[in-house]
């Protein structure tokens, strides 16, 4: 039998690894938060790997807008973009594509960022850090040090501060190479970008899926229960609406309302019951033989 001393020493540190739990998870869940105001499509419950690869999307992003911005008019493309004709003119290989290539990843600065949250969102939504095309290089480095800073404070065993940045550094600039000369390889991404470059310089609207930085179609409901960042005021606000959506379905005028709706649901249903050529539809079974 083990002594009560014991027992009770055990018993009292209950609390405080509970405690200990929960300052981990609500500092996970500040971290999570902070990264999905840049990035809304990282899952809620990610890891620091996540957020590694989505600040190489944003860059790899940046690379293929630049190209349709840049890109296009200072490569020497062939006359043709088939797979022939791209594969004979060597784009890679032409000294105007390496010099785009190596301007590019001059703009790329990835390094421990000093950017605080709101400052990150500021710079997203700048009028500044992006055009019709997408977000500007710069910006994108920039954008994409802060979710891998955010990665490490996930994460610290990734390593050393200047370390990691430096190995993410490496890596950031190999998938922007990479990138860029699938850009000129592969006649499909070839067109994207031509055809994209023509469209904005011609004042047309972007083709569908591209056209700068949206989020707004990613974030939950603003205070709503998906939003993990909403203040008091804006999920007072929520359940304001809730309540008053709720009284007006037991007052006088919304038991009319719905009445009124249940009603035509049920002239509809009958209406579409008779069908050409057929018989009455019924509510719980196939139709019926005339």
């Amino acid at each position: 039998m083990k002594p009560i001393a014991t027992i009770r020493g055990r018993l009292a540190s209950v609390p405080a690894t509970v405690r200990r739990r929960a300052e981990n998870s609500s500092a996970r869940s500040r971290v999570l938060a902070d990264a999905r105001a840049i990035s809304p499509e990282l899952p809620r419950d990610a890891d620091s790997g996540h957020l590694i690869r989505a600040a190489r999307r944003i860059v790899r992003r940046a690379a293929q807008d630049e190209f349709a911005r840049e890109g296009v008019s200072q490569v020497r493309l062939p006359d043709g973009w088939g797979r022939v004709e791209l594969r004979r003119a060597d784009v890679p290989g032409d000294a105007s594509f390496h010099a785009f290539v190596e301007d590019m990843l001059l703009a790329l600065d990835i390094a421990p960022s000093v950017l605080e949250r709101d400052d990150a969102v500021a710079l997203l939504s700048s009028p500044a850090s992006a055009d019709a095309y997408g977000l500007s290089p710069e910006v994108a480095a920039d954008l994409a040090s802060y979710l891998l800073g955010k990665a490490l404070e996930l994460d610290p065993d990734l390593g050393e501060g200047e370390e990691f940045f430096a190995e993410q550094s490496t890596q950031i600039r190999q998938d922007v190479r990479a990138t860029l000369v699938r850009q000129v390889r592969v006649p499909l991404e070839l067109k994207v970008a031509l055809d994209r470059h023509e469209r904005i310089e011609s004042g047309q609207a972007p083709p569908t899926g591209f056209g700068g930085p949206d989020i707004s179609g990613f974030a939950s409901q603003k205070g709503g229960p998906g939003d993990e960042d909403a203040t008091d005021e804006e999920r007072r606000g929520v359940v304001d609406r809730a309540q008053a959506a709720f009284d007006f379905a037991q007052s006088e005028a919304g038991r009319t309302a719905f009445s009124v709706l249940r009603s035509g649901a049920e002239k509809a249903y009958e209406a579409y019951g008779h069908r050409e050529g057929g018989g009455k539809t019924s509510r719980t079974g196939p139709p019926t033989k005339p």
